[in-house]
């Protein structure tokens, strides 16, 4: 099954965040955030405006994003569970 580039840097990303969640060197919540800006930020261009955007364009924000996404996840995990 074929991926998008922005769902491959998503899975990326997520990847990553649990990674790093597992050495505990996860950032702060407020990064996170800053860091699905970029993904939100092309998705709505794109969507909304009709700007195109290109592969590696939206593998560098998915990459962010799906880190930014899987840390609050993590952090989230953590809080509740551990």
């Amino acid at each position: 099954m074929p991926f998008c580039s922005r769902c491959l840097g998503c899975g990326i990303g997520h990847t990553a965040s649990f990674i790093l969640f597992i050495l505990g060197l996860l950032p702060a919540i407020p990064i996170a955030l800053l860091l699905v800006v970029p993904l939100s930020v092309d998705w709505s261009v794109q969507e909304f405006i009709g700007v195109q955007s290109n592969n590696y364009r939206r593998l560098t924000t998915g990459i962010l994003g799906g880190f930014g996404v899987g840390v609050i996840i993590w952090k989230l995990f953590a809080k509740f569970f551990l």
